[in-house]
């Protein structure tokens, strides 16, 4: 994948961007290949979905229908990644198990930005005309920027831009961190790196269902009156031909005062202090189990005397009898210990991984109890699909950290 490193944080044709990932792609003699593209909804990213189409996909993906390929497509306000759309692609393009043989799945997460010219003027990033009107571009981004009343794809973005207890949308509206001028850009350059986030967590919390090497693009499409062009942010690399699901990343952090921009024949080159070093992908079920250790409480109450009794003579190995103890300590937890509860049985692996940054929130803030209660009520409504072990494990964890 080194011809698409190469262009990490520079502005070039979508064609070219295109061109290096399939030429990328061939040097992984891949026996297959699945693609999946998350875009914005705006109309304006056709040309990105089309040079993506034309450059690689066409010419890499087996054909869904006769002479015809398609990548697996998402496209919502402000290309937010929807959980498990990963691995609904990666089931699509699986190989028969028969075949020993893995595959390249590539998923590239496109976040826009309109740059206009204007006469006697600065560029202006962020607005356009629209036919004939003028128009913001990304519309999603720009109102998370503004405020005010906050709609469901608003709040989605919001979770995602403060995740890691980092206030990304304050420091894009502070002209003392962010120039105003290049705000909207940073902000796509953000977006997209903490969408591809989200879908390395899905991958690497997925068991896929054939042997899959995923290479995944965090870019930046630059909408322009003329041909549009593209800034890669980055890229991730997890290697699951033999089951491992450890995240490298190269590439732009996802810290916009942290970006420094220069411009060259009317093309941006983005860089920071991470640019050019390659690092690990954290464990952040790892992470929240480290939490989990520093935030125990003694909890004693007698409703949860019978579920200590029972695991102690280990009766709740017999039958269903752990998912019933489940049912009693999960809503007696919510009430007296929410958030440590929440904690660890996210570092567990028993709730969704769609909860990483929820998770994070929670236990940094160590205040937000109903959200806490909302994740182990997840939980609680699952207990009757959970296997006997996983309610076991999961019952005699609960019980060893509140004694």
């Amino acid at each position: 994948m080194e011809n698409v490193k190469a262009l990490i944080g520079k502005e070039r044709s979508l064609r070219e961007v295109a061109q290096a990932l399939h030429f990328s792609a061939r040097g992984l003699s891949a026996p297959a290949v699945g693609a999946l593209h998350l875009t914005c909804s705006d109309e304006s990213e056709h040309e990105c979905i089309e040079a993506l189409q034309q450059g690689f996909v066409q010419y890499l993906l087996p054909s869904l229908k006769f002479a015809r390929q398609s990548a697996f497509r998402l496209a919502n306000l402000g290309g937010r990644y929807e959980w498990s759309a990963v691995r609904l692609a990666e089931d699509h393009f699986a190989l028969p198990a028969a075949t020993g043989a893995f595959k390249l799945l590539v998923v590239k997460v496109n976040a826009h930005v309109a740059c206009e010219e204007q006469p006697g003027k600065k560029f202006r990033l962020g607005l356009w005309q629209r036919y004939g009107v003028e128009s913001t571009c990304c519309g999603a981004l720009a109102q998370l920027l503004a405020g005010g009343a906050r709609l469901p794809h608003a709040d989605d973005l919001a979770e995602a831009f403060g995740s890691e207890g980092h206030d990304r949308i304050a420091s894009l509206q502070d002209p003392a961190q962010v120039e105003p001028l290049y705000a909207p850009l940073y902000a796509a350059l953000v977006s997209a790196r903490l969408q591809a986030r989200k879908a390395v967590l899905d991958i690497q919390d997925y068991k896929p269902k054939s042997p899959t090497y995923y290479v995944v693009l965090p870019c930046v499409t630059i909408n322009r009156a003329e041909r549009d062009t593209e800034i890669v942010c980055g890229m991730y690399t997890i290697d699951g031909r033999t089951g491992g699901t450890e995240a490298v990343y190269t590439g732009l952090g996802d810290l916009p005062e942290a970006y420094k921009i220069s411009i060259e024949h009317n093309r941006f080159t983005v860089t920071d202090d991470q640019l050019g070093h390659e690092r690990k992908g954290r464990d952040h079920r790892a992470m929240a189990r480290e939490r989990a250790a520093t935030s125990k409480l003694k909890v004693h109450d007698e409703r949860l005397d019978r579920v200590r009794t029972d695991v102690a003579r280990n009766k709740h190995k017999h039958h269903s009898h752990a998912r019933e103890l489940l049912r009693i300590a999960l809503p007696v937890l919510a009430e007296v210990a929410p958030i440590p509860a929440a904690i660890l049985a996210f570092g567990d692996g028993a709730v969704g991984i769609h909860h990483a940054f929820k998770i994070h929130r929670i236990a940094g803030e160590m205040k937000d109890t109903d959200e806490a209660r909302r994740i182990l009520g997840d939980i609680e409504a699952q207990i009757d699909h959970l296997p006997p072990d996983r309610a076991e494990a999961l019952l005699e964890l609960l019980v060893s950290d509140y004694k």
